[in-house]
């Protein structure tokens, strides 16, 4: 049985896949011994992902995963303080064939004990977010920043439907500094780096609490005939940085084909990788445009940015999010 701990972060990291030659990577889930294998077409990076868990006296626990990787997926990393642990997320790519093979054992790993930034840390996972009782946690490198990642869903059809997710702590995860996220009537996604001594101290980002932006954008989650069909999509108020209208359209690793997000989202949203990583899509299309409302499926024929179909990452099970980013039960 895996460690509770890690369940929020095994939805932390996601692989995408854009349209490329067949690279050859070792391939290895959580359990069982790693081979050799073919990418999918597009994917042209190798990929390994490492969670950990630390106690005061060293290493407990280490998960590692072996697989591929779009073009845009690049080294990542993330840790945080939960009860007397803390968890580390690292996610190392390369581009070589076979790049990512496993590395012969050698001395035990300690967590590093470098006095780089200083960052506020904490985790839902033991609710020390919601409760307001951040400890402080050393980055484990120069270039690693402090974090804030949430993630919120509201999917009324199932019996637990509310879903949350915060995470205070450190790493360095691309595409920061931030803010930048996506929202609409069911899901929240919300990505903060900041390199000042816990800089992302304090209450843990709420949606009802981000200030309107004057913006309004159509939001669904769904199908034509379920969850965005004309009687299922009603227009939303943005908040906060999210001042774009964004539609996307593919299929998901779940095999929902047309299955369509719309929602408001910050300006690197629309670049497609962090809604490929929050939703699972295997390939998609991804649109945004400026002014209210324009994302209705009724437009379609005005101009927007991003149009053009793109390959995306398949959800993995070792997270995410989030990077990322982005994080889903």
């Amino acid at each position: 049985m895996g460690h509770p701990l890690l369940s929020p972060l095994l939805f932390l990291v996601a692989t995408c896949i854009p349209a490329s030659w067949a690279l050859r990577c070792m391939l290895c889930e959580r359990t069982g011994s790693c081979l050799e294998g073919e990418c999918a077409p597009g994917e042209d990076r190798c990929r390994t992902t490492v969670v950990s868990v630390w106690k005061a006296g060293g290493e407990e626990l280490e998960v590692v995963e072996r697989g591929c990787a779009h073009t845009e997926k690049y080294n990542r990393t993330l840790s945080y303080r939960t009860g007397l642990e803390i968890i580390t997320l690292t996610e190392a790519t390369c581009e070589t064939p076979l790049c990512n093979r496993p590395q012969p054992v050698g001395r035990t790993v300690t967590f590093p004990r470098g006095r780089y930034l200083e960052c506020a840390s904490c985790a839902s996972s033991d609710r020390s977010c919601e409760r307001g009782r951040a400890q402080s946690l050393q980055c484990r490198s120069p270039g690693e920043q402090c974090l804030e990642v949430v993630t919120h869903w509201n999917l009324p059809q199932e019996e637990n439907p509310v879903h949350e997710r915060h995470i205070l702590g450190c790493g360095y995860i691309p595409g920061c500094p931030g803010p930048t996220g996506f929202h609409n009537n069911h899901t929240f996604h919300f990505l903060r780096c900041c390199n000042t001594t816990k800089c992302n101290a304090g209450p843990v980002t709420e949606l009802q609490n981000l200030p309107l932006n004057d913006f309004q954008c159509h939001s669904c989650e769904g199908n034509s005939t379920h969850g965005c069909s004309s009687e299922e999509t009603s227009l939303v108020a943005c908040r906060g940085p999210m001042n774009q209208c964004l539609e996307v359209t593919g299929s998901t690793g779940l095999g929902d084909e047309n299955f369509t997000v719309r929602g408001c989202a910050t300006p690197s949203w629309c670049q497609g990788l962090h809604m490929a990583e929050s939703f699972g899509f295997t390939d998609h299309s991804i649109s945004c445009c400026l002014g209210n409302g324009c994302n209705d499926p009724a437009r379609d024929t005005q101009p927007r940015t991003g149009g053009a179909p793109q390959l995306a990452p398949a959800y993995l099970s070792l997270i995410a999010t989030t990077l990322l980013t982005v994080i889903r039960p």
